[in-house]
């Protein structure tokens, strides 16, 4: 059984299962009157369409979860993002069967002028899984806590 690791904000028990797709709920909220960041949206819906179009197989953003192959990797994770709250845990997937994808998070980091076209250049780059430096791995399988690290 191979394990990863996953973090939220919330306690969770030993076998309680999380289920894929809550970062695209959370997107699929964003509003124009302030709530969530207009830049996310754009760059979520050129990575979704980019991989509707070339990489169908591939699971979507919308519908995944995303962790990380060792503790080292998610507390970097952490830290970058600012998540100081976030608990870790180590789970195990749900479904051994759900398609999976190992992408690099710096493809979806912002420089200093971004637009379609350079989304889609890091789009492309993270679904191919290019020069993976530091490793997300995305999943539409459901997580089983195992414990809280």
């Amino acid at each position: 059984m191979t394990t990863y690791f996953f973090a939220c904000s919330y306690p969770l028990e030993a076998g309680s299962i999380v289920r894929a797709g809550n970062w695209g709920r959370i997107v699929r909220m964003y509003r124009t009157n302030g709530f969530g960041n207009a830049w996310i949206l754009f760059r979520e819906e050129v990575f979704e369409c980019i991989r509707k179009t070339e990489y169908p197989l591939k699971p979507s953003r919308y519908d995944g979860i995303f962790l990380c192959e060792t503790k080292d990797h998610l507390m970097q994770f952490l830290d970058v993002s600012k998540r100081p709250l976030d608990l870790i845990y180590e789970i195990s997937l749900v479904d051994d069967s759900a398609p999976i994808h190992r992408g690099c998070l710096s493809h979806l980091d912002f420089s200093f002028q971004e637009n379609f076209e350079t989304f889609s250049i890091k789009a492309r780059a993270y679904w191919i899984g290019d020069n993976i430096q530091r490793p997300e791995i995305l999943t539409t399988s459901g997580v089983r806590i195992i414990a809280q690290v």
